[in-house]
C-alpha cells in the first residue's frame, strides 16, 4: 500500500475511540461514580496516546499491542468501581483489524486479556460471576467487531502500482486478437469514406465533408465532391453548432447533421446540395435523422478506429520522446567525449601527417555529432494541439538551417481550421525528411519550403537549388518511406530533380490529390508564419 494502513483509516479509527469514550463518559456521568473519573481519564490518555503513536514511525505491531496491553490493565483495575469502562475491550480488537487484519485482531485480544488477568490476579479480590459475564461479553463483542473490520479490510481495492499495467496488457491482448476479425479495419479515413459514401446516396449533395473531433477541435476528416473543381464545404460554424446540440440543420442548400453511436456524438456531417435541388428543410430534416439512425453502427466502427488511433499514436509519440533522451544522454554524449580526446592528442600528435590525420577524425566527430542532434530535434518536434503544422515544420527548418549553415526560407499559409493529428504528423515527416535529405545531400545553397493548409486539402513542397537527385545506396528506404506517409493520409507525393534546377518534392493531400492539381500560394502569411530560417 502507498498509504499507511492506520493513516488510510484515521477518521474511522479515532470515530470509534471518541464515540466509545463519549459513551462511557455519559454513564460513569449519568451515575455520578466519582471513583471511576480516573479510569476515564487513563482510557482518554490511553487513545490519545495511541492515536500519536500511529502517527509516528513506531512499528504498527508495537503500537497495537501496547494499546492492548493498557486497555486491559484499565479493565482489570476499574471492572468493578465502573462497569462501563469494560466497553473500552471492543475497541482495540476493531481498530486492530483494520490495521493489521485478522492477526491484529488476534493479538489484541490475547495481549488484553492476559493484561486483564494479571491486574485481576494481583487484586485481593475475585470477580463476582455478573462481572466476568460483562467482561465476557465485552471480549466477544470486541472479537466481533474485530472480524468485521478484518472483513472490510479484505474487500478494498488494494493500492498496487502494477495493477493499471496488468489491465492495460488484457486489453491490449484483447484487441489485438479482435482486430484480426473486424471487416473493415482501424482506418479512421476509410471509415469516414463509407459514411460519405452512404450520405451521397442517399442526398443529391455536390460536396459533403465528415467532421470529427480531436483535442476538443471539430476537424474535416474525409471530403467527397461530385464533380472536379466543386469548392469544398466550409461550414464550420454549422457543424460546430450541430455537435453541440445535435440538432439537424437546413440552411438553404446546406445541411448538416450529427452521427451518433448509443446517443454519443461520433461525428458531424456537413453538405451542400446540388443548385438545382429546392430543398424543403421539413422533408430533408427527417431524411437526415432516419440517415443518422441507419448510420449509427458505422459511427460505432470509426469510433473504435478513432480510439484506436490515438492510442497508436500517443504510444508512438512516447517511443519518439525516449528514443531522443536515450540518444541525447547516451550516444551524443559519448561521441562529444571522443572529441575531447582527440582534441587532447591533436596537441601531442609526433609528425604532421598524424595530426592532419586527427584533424579529419574530429571533423568527422563534429559531423556525426551534428547528426545526432538532428535526429533528436526530428524525435523531439511534432505538430500537435499548440503548435500548428507549419510552425513545426518552421522550428524544424529554423533548426536544420542553425546545424547546416544551409539558408532555408518557410512560407506558411495557414487557415484558423486544423488538420487532424494524425495527418499533421505524417505531412511533418514527409516535410522533415525532405529538408533532411537536402541539407545531407544536394549541395544546395538555399532551401525553399511552402506549406498551405485549406482543411482537409493541404500541400507542402520542399525545393532547392542543389545538384539534383544522386545514385541512391541499395539501403536507402527514404524516399520510399515518405510514399508510404503520404499513402497512409490519402495524398500524393511526387519528386522531380534535374542537375540545373535541382530537387523538388512535394505532397498533396484532398482534393487537390484527387483532382491532380497543386495549390497556389496566393496568401502567404508573412512575419510570424513565413520564415526565413
Amino acid at each position: 500500500m502507498s498509504l499507511r494502513a492506520e493513516r488510510q483509516h484515521a477518521g474511522l479509527i479515532n470515530g470509534s475511540r471518541a464515540f466509545v469514550l463519549l459513551a462511557v463518559g455519559v454513564s460513569i456521568l449519568w451515575s455520578r461514580e466519582v471513583d471511576a473519573l480516573g479510569g476515564l481519564f487513563s482510557l482518554a490518555t490511553t487513545w490519545v496516546a495511541a492515536s500519536w503513536l500511529m502517527r509516528t514511525a513506531t512499528p504498527v505491531m508495537l503500537a497495537c499491542l501496547a494499546e492492548a496491553c493498557l486497555m486491559g490493565m484499565i479493565a482489570g483495575l476499574f471492572y468493578d468501581v465502573a462497569p462501563a469502562l469494560l466497553a473500552g475491550l471492543a475497541v482495540p480488537p476493531f481498530v486492530h483489524g483494520l490495521v493489521r487484519s485478522v492477526r491484529g485482531v488476534t493479538e489484541s485480544l490475547a495481549a488484553q486479556t492476559i493484561a486483564m488477568a494479571a491486574v485481576m490476579a494481583l487484586r485481593s479480590d475475585a470477580p463476582s460471576v455478573s462481572q466476568v459475564a460483562d467482561i465476557f461479553t465485552w471480549v466477544v463483542t470486541g472479537l466481533g467487531l474485530g472480524l468485521v473490520a478484518s472483513f472490510f479490510v479484505s474487500t478494498l481495492p488494494q493500492d498496487d502500482s502494477s495493477a493499471a499495467y496488468r489491465e492495460a496488457r488484457l486489453l491490449i491482448t484483447e484487441l489485438n486478437d479482435l482486430s484480426a476479425k473486424l471487416q473493415g479495419g482501424l482506418d479512421p479515413m476509410s471509415m469516414g469514406g463509407t459514411i460519405l459514401e452512404e450520405v451521397s446516396e442517399e442526398l443529391p449533395l455536390e460536396v459533403v465533408v465528415l467532421h470529427v473531433q480531436r483535442d476538443s477541435v471539430l476537424l474535416p476528416l474525409v471530403t467527397r465532391s461530385s464533380a472536379d473543381g466543386v469548392d469544398s464545404d466550409d461550414n464550420d460554424e454549422m457543424a460546430n453548432a450541430v455537435w453541440h446540440d445535435g440538432k439537424p440543420r437546413v440552411l438553404g442548400n446546406d445541411v448538416a447533421f450529427q452521427v451518433t453511436s448509443s446517443g454519443t456524438p461520433i461525428a458531424v456531417v456537413t453538405g451542400r446540395l446540388a443548385p438545382h435541388v429546392d430543398p424543403d428543410p421539413t422533408q430533408v430534416i427527417a431524411q437526415l435523422d432516419a440517415l443518422a439512425t441507419r448510420l449509427a453502427p458505422k459511427a460505432l466502427r470509426l469510433d473504435t478506429a478513432q480510439l484506436f488511433t490515438a492510442f497508436r499514436d500517443a504510444a508512438m509519440s512516447d517511443e519518439r520522446r525516449r528514443l531522443a533522451r536515450e540518444m541525447h544522454d547516451g550516444v551524443a554524449q559519448d561521441i562529444a567525449s571522443m572529441g575531447y580526446v582527440v582534441d587532447a592528442l591533436i596537441g601531442s600528435a609526433a609528425s604532421p601527417a598524424q595530426e592532419a590525420a586527427l584533424q579529419q577524425l574530429r571533423a568527422m566527430i563534429t559531423s556525426v555529432v551534428g547528426e545526432v542532434r538532428r535526429s533528436v530535434m526530428t524525435l523531439r518536434t511534432q505538430a500537435g494541439s499548440s503548435e500548428s503544422l507549419g510552425a513545426a515544420i518552421a522550428t524544424l527548418a529554423r533548426h536544420l538551417s542553425d546545424v547546416s549553415g544551409i539558408p532555408i526560407k518557410v512560407t506558411v499559409d495557414e487557415r484558423t481550421s486544423r488538420l487532424r493529428h494524425e495527418v499533421e504528423a505524417e505531412l511533418l515527416r514527409i516535410a522533415q525528411e525532405a529538408m533532411n535529405n537536402a541539407v545531407k545531400h544536394s549541395a544546395a545553397q538555399l532551401i525553399d519550403v511552402h506549406c498551405r493548409v485549406q482543411a482537409p486539402a493541404a500541400e507542402i513542397v520542399v525545393s532547392d537549388d542543389g545538384q539534383g537527385l544522386q545514385t541512391g545506396r541499395h539501403d536507402s528506404h527514404g524516399l520510399s518511406i515518405m510514399k508510404e506517409r503520404a499513402a497512409l493520409i490519402g495524398g500524393i507525393l511526387e519528386v522531380s530533380s534535374s542537375p540545373v534546377r535541382g530537387t523538388r518534392v512535394s505532397v498533396r493531400l484532398g482534393q487537390l490529390a484527387e483532382a491532380g492539381l497543386s495549390m497556389p500560394l496566393t496568401h502567404p502569411r508573412t512575419e510570424k508564419d513565413a520564415i526565413d530560417a
